[in-house]
């Protein structure tokens, strides 16, 4: 098993490997986590054209509400070219001969030689197929950036054991695998739907006249923006339905879309750098500004930030204005926010309200903690990459734990603090000021001001 997955059972510290974004039990309806908007489904269609009621028309990406499709034909018998009229998706292959090829019903990664070879992702090149969402996806139409959920049609031979990592900003923030045969560890993963490690019960060294017997049904309960699929063991083929025959509309592969302010808090001091900071979101008058920063704690402490931790960021507003980073509940992460919060009543100097922060309790998920901030302990120093850290929290988490019921830390203090006074607007008798803060936090966390 991969180090991200042995690192979420290891005791929480501030350097934990990102291992879901946001997990949702399937259910009849297939809804987004979190309150996202539902953008449709793009569906992967293979193999032979079924006639009943005109839905399963190969070879393409459709997307499941616009209508609007991607045409997938072969080149020299064997090599993949993607057409139009729209781009729904993106593909790339590595390992072999690094480009992608297409049989009748399977995609895979192109070796040289035509027929089986052709279109099977194998571990013994190295090979893998990457997915990411094409320019049309992000048009009005169908107006998504992200997915949530994927159902993926994947034939196994040879004892498969096949990882699908999960990326968002190039970085990869999840990681799952699929098992069949002599490749199914005893007593290790599950056969049930979104499990980290699926022990499929396809009949993986099937023969060529097998139909879906040697098919896995991998359902994927994650947000992301690109996934890759890699053979670890034996070989594979992604495909949509076309060994299903009449039913092979049933059968497509599913990649359900949504839209999101996505990313991944990165690792600045790793092998292969990645961002540490979000997008900026909200404009600081209609709702919060916000900003956040990862911290790398290896300054003070044996931990050190290793890992992308993938996050959905927004502002909410009403009775209160604020701004949320989501992610796995019980990931540990230290991180700086800068807020600037919505013009508010001005008060005389002392008496504004402070800031209060919900976090996420992981012992009592329906029952968030609530804590009104205060300023911060100990002294300031400067992390690897240039951004102040409390050494004193760092060293020791479990002495400034303010949910000690759960696993995790969650801890956070102002360490800036700003009024501007705005004067009384135009046809207003109300003076205004506005009130921005640095805060240092630590967990599953939400800002907020009435």
């Amino acid at each position: 098993m991969s180090n991200s997955l042995n690192a979420f059972t290891r005791s929480m510290t501030f350097a934990i490997a990102a291992i879901a974004l946001y997990a949702v039990e399937a259910t009849a309806q297939i809804t987004p986590p979190l309150g996202l908007p539902d953008q449709g489904v793009l569906r992967l269609q293979l193999g032979a054209t079924i006639t009943s009621g005109g839905l399963h028309t190969p070879t393409r990406f459709v997307h499941e509400g616009s209508g609007l499709s991607q045409s997938l034909s072969a080149r020299s018998k064997c090599l993949m070219v993607l057409g139009g009229p729209s781009q729904l998706a993106v593909l790339t292959a590595a390992g072999g001969n690094s480009q992608l090829g297409i049989g009748p019903d399977s995609i895979g990664v192109w070796d040289g030689p035509k027929g089986v070879a052709c279109y099977r992702i194998s571990a013994a090149l190295g090979e893998s197929i990457q997915f990411g969402l094409g320019s049309t996806v992000g048009e009005a139409t169908i107006d998504a950036n992200a997915f949530y959920r994927l159902e993926l049609d994947i034939e196994v031979k040879r004892d498969a054991e096949i990882l699908l990592e999960v990326l968002i900003g190039g970085a990869t923030t999840a990681e799952y695998y699929l098992r069949s045969g002599d490749s199914i560890i005893p007593d290790e993963g599950s056969s049930d739907d979104g499990a980290a490690v699926f022990n499929c019960q396809a009949r993986s060294d099937s023969g060529p006249d097998s139909g879906g017997l040697d098919n896995c049904r991998w359902i994927i309960d994650e947000l992301g923006q690109e996934f890759r699929i890699s053979t670890l063991a034996g070989d594979a083929s992604w495909e949509g339905g076309g060994d299903f025959g009449n039913n092979a509309y049933a059968n497509n592969s599913l990649i359900y879309l949504t839209k999101g302010e996505l990313g991944a808090l990165g690792c600045e001091n790793s092998p292969s750098p990645e961002s540490t900071t979000t997008n900026t979101i909200g404009d600081g008058i209609n709702d919060a500004q916000c900003t956040v920063t990862r911290l790398d704690p290896s300054t003070t402490s044996n931990a050190t930030c290793e890992t992308a931790i993938g996050y959905v960021f927004r502002n909410f507003s009403g009775i209160t204005e604020g701004c949320e980073l989501i992610k796995t509940p019980g990931e540990q992460i230290a991180a700086f926010i800068d807020i600037c919060f919505p013009p508010e009543e001005a008060t005389d100097l002392g008496e504004e309200p402070l800031t209060e922060i919900e976090f996420a309790n992981t012992a009592d998920p329906q029952n968030p903690v609530l804590y009104t901030a205060e300023r911060c302990p100990g002294s300031v120093v400067l992390d690897p990459n240039g951004n102040r850290i409390i050494p004193e929290v760092l060293q020791n988490p479990g002495t400034y734990d303010l949910i000690p019921e759960t696993d995790a830390v969650e801890f956070a203090c102002i360490l800036d603090n700003g009024q501007e006074y705005l004067g009384t607007p135009p046809a207003s008798s109300q003076r205004e000021m506005q009130v921005c803060q640095g805060v240092m936090f630590w967990g599953d966390i939400r800002f907020s001001r009435r």
